[in-house]
């Protein structure tokens, strides 16, 4: 191998994971922030970002980040990869899983869900995730419109 090839080979290895692109061809922004419902943090709140497609192409997969305590979430692809897929995402967020806390239990014993349906089933949210990604992705949401 030449001298020059092996230099372009060595400059792809190298700087590669940089360009914020994976071998799908799909770029990742790394994604944090808070989420509140009416002041207050939900702990296990699960904070879903699907990417919207564009002309039919497949944009991707879609992340996920599980609220702590302070109601701060960390997003990572369903393939463990950090971040998420730059572009327009639809947002969804919802506060029932085996992991959430039980704000009231339904006639069934099952827990209720916290988030009013316009925020994870009939989600309007969306977010645009920049190349450079950001810490700030907050939803600060209500119970009343």
């Amino acid at each position: 191998m030449s001298s020059a090839l092996s230099q372009i080979c060595l400059a792809v290895v190298v700087f590669a994971p940089f360009a914020g692109c994976n071998s799908e061809g799909y770029g990742l922004a790394p994604i944090s922030g808070v989420v509140t419902l009416d002041g207050n943090p939900v702990p296990g709140a699960l904070v879903n970002f699907q990417p919207t497609a564009k002309d039919g192409t497949n944009p991707g997969p879609g992340s996920t980040g599980r609220c702590d305590e302070a109601g701060r979430y960390v997003l990572k692809t369903i393939r463990d990869e950090p971040g998420a897929v730059v572009g327009t995402h639809r947002v969804r967020i919802y506060s029932y899983s085996p992991e959430s806390p039980v704000s009231q239990d339904d006639d069934a014993g099952l827990p209720k869900e916290q988030f009013p349906d316009r925020y994870n089933y009939g989600s309007k949210l969306t977010f645009d995730v920049e190349s450079t990604g950001t810490e700030t992705a907050d939803f600060r949401l209500t119970v009343e419109d």
